[in-house]
């Protein structure tokens, strides 16, 4: 038996889907969250560690003007502003390298991307591995300058290491809009979270929540959004526990991975070709974090990051199944936790290290200080480390979005993935948000929470009508 017929139900209760539910809620419709995991937020989650907290997804606000959570945030005093921060670079065998020196060749690797012509198929990794020889400053040094090469395309997750398809393209890099301002917003140890108490109206008083219903660990197994009963433009979802729910309308905000995992079960009838092109030919980052806790700090006390440039010779001290390590690109200090850095791995070293059990990660981080650090730091104990582990997440499958060489070859876009399936010629029965579907903010939180705001317009204009 279906349950109440609502409104409005959003399957998936991250960022977007959250704007969403409070947009429709605000505008008086019946609304339904359906969340599959055991708690809102999606790729925001924001853990207890310590007397303040550590964001295993996203962290940082990123801009500030045309930042729709800048704009919410920023007026109740929510963000800080980074401290000035010193840059180490270090090579592999533990030497520190000059900062004038490293900072000319990765200036080089940026003004080659920033130069290059957007407007062709071409991927980022193809343009920088042309300008390391081609370009006078990075011709000087050929093994420096390809320890940096590799730095920079892990450091940029330019993708396309194992199908050139799947390379961010450069076009991707003119696509998507940044936001003017500081970069680096912190949450001042509340943790990204915060954003999703101020959509649901919990900050700064949790007595005003808005009484929106999530029914969590729902994981939607069908969306039937068109049925074979003349004059009836129902949606029905099922969920894998056999509830079954309807509505008017559903706003879809699973992941890409979950699109491309799923797309083919999911949908009833299936997607139109156009869409199904774009969930394949879009791609998804795997970037995991490695928070590893010391027992006192090491480094110098200044906010700053570690850059590490990898030598083969060095990569060599690290057997078959160590070479995720040599895979990580660097240390960054964390606000509001003196003790702990920030390790950063991507692609498919990242996967590598989520299969791995928590020890023998630590394992791997006591070996890389050994041989990359303790020559020229006396490298403090690890107490203990916390990863992520967002590729083996089945409702998630990745970090974020990007634009790939295939979509400059054969098509589809974050407006493709965005457009609904209508109901007859005007009423959207099935619509799209999540960060993927965000026109030019893919990627960002602020493009998921503008994603479900659109969504959000969408609908209530057609209900209006």
């Amino acid at each position: 038996m279906f349950k109440q017929i609502m409104d409005v139900i959003v399957i998936g209760c991250g960022a977007s889907g959250i704007a969403a539910l409070r947009k429709l809620h605000d505008a008086g419709l019946n609304v339904l969250g359906l969340e599959a995991d055991d708690r809102i937020g999606g790729r925001i989650k924001t853990i207890q560690y310590g007397d303040c907290y550590l964001d295993l997804g996203a962290a940082w606000c990123h801009g500030e003007k045309d930042n729709i959570v800048f704009e919410m945030a920023n007026p109740l005093g929510l963000l800080g502003r980074p401290k000035p921060d010193n840059k180490w670079y270090v090579l592999s065998n533990g030497e520190i390298l000059k900062s004038d020196l490293s900072e000319s060749i990765i200036g080089a690797l940026d003004e080659a991307v920033a130069k290059a012509d957007k407007n062709t198929s071409q991927s980022v990794s193809e343009c920088v591995r042309k300008a390391v020889k081609t370009n006078p400053t990075l011709t000087k040094d050929a093994k420096l300058s390809h320890s940096f090469l590799e730095w920079f395309e892990k450091n940029n997750h330019v993708g396309g290491q194992t199908d050139p398809l799947h390379g961010k393209s450069l076009k991707g890099l003119e696509e998507s809009w940044g936001c003017e301002g500081e970069f680096m917003l912190n949450w001042k140890g509340r943790g990204y979270r915060t954003i999703l108490d101020l959509l649901l109206n919990k900050y700064p008083d949790p007595s005003k929540e808005l009484p929106i219903q999530i029914n969590f660990k729902k994981e939607v197994e069908t969306i039937k959004w068109r049925s074979p009963q003349a004059g009836n433009p129902l949606v029905h979802v099922k969920c894998k526990d056999g509830s079954l729910y309807s509505a008017k309308s559903v706003i879809v905000t699973v992941s890409l991975g979950v699109l491309k995992d799923r797309y083919n079960q999911l949908f009833k009838p299936q997607l139109p070709a156009e869409k199904i092109n774009a969930i394949n030919n879009l791609q998804l980052c795997v970037l995991d974090k490695i928070y590893i806790e010391f027992t006192k700090p090491w480094w110098p006390q200044t906010p700053g990051c570690f850059t590490i440039l990898w030598r083969e010779e060095d990569k060599a001290k690290f057997n078959k199944n160590e070479q995720w390590i040599t895979e990580i690109t660097g240390f960054n200090t964390v606000e509001y936790h003196p003790n702990v850095l920030l390790a950063w791995i991507y692609g498919a070293a990242a996967e590598k290290m989520e299969k791995l059990t928590v020890d023998e990660v630590k394992v791997g981080i006591e070996k890389l200080l050994s041989v990359v650090f303790k020559k020229s730091f006396n490298v403090a104990p690890v107490k203990c480390v916390t990863r992520t582990e967002w590729a083996s997440n089945v409702l998630v499958r990745g970090s974020y979005s990007y634009r790939s060489v295939a979509n400059e070859e054969k098509g589809g876009s974050s407006i493709t993935l965005s457009e609904p399936l209508y109901y007859g010629e005007n009423f959207p029965i099935v619509c799209f948000a999540g960060e993927a579907t965000s026109h030019h903010r893919f990627s960002a939180v602020h493009g998921a929470v503008e994603a479900g705001f659109r969504e959000a317009d969408r609908l209530i204009a057609s209900f209006k009508k």
